[in-house]
């Protein structure tokens, strides 16, 4: 019998509260990384809207990996702090993909 080639299955969400949104994906075979794109909801100069402006994964050890496209921003304070209400967000979608498969 051969095996199913695995989907990469892709959603996306909305997270006004922070003004990001925010592009998710894993592999529906392997719920241990979970794949995500983010982009500002507001502008920045010579930033194209493509819904990579942090990227990266989260493991089942909550390690977040990210990159960041090759441009430069002003780092506010506030984009700081929801930034890092963002890694909470993808973290909580980890765990809510994971207990979806349980």
């Amino acid at each position: 019998m051969a095996q199913e080639k695995p989907l990469l299955c892709e959603y996306s969400k909305h997270y006004g509260a922070i003004s990001f949104t925010v592009n998710y994906s894993y592999w529906n075979n392997n719920y241990r990384k979970l794949y995500f794109s983010a982009q500002p909801l507001e502008p920045f100069q010579g930033l194209q809207a493509t819904n990579d402006f942090v990227y990266g994964m989260i493991d089942q050890d909550f390690q977040l990996q990210v990159g960041i496209k090759e441009f430069q921003i002003v780092m506010t304070k506030e984009l700081h702090e929801r930034m890092g209400l963002l890694y909470d967000l993808i973290r909580n979608e980890y765990v809510e993909l994971n207990n979806k498969h349980l």
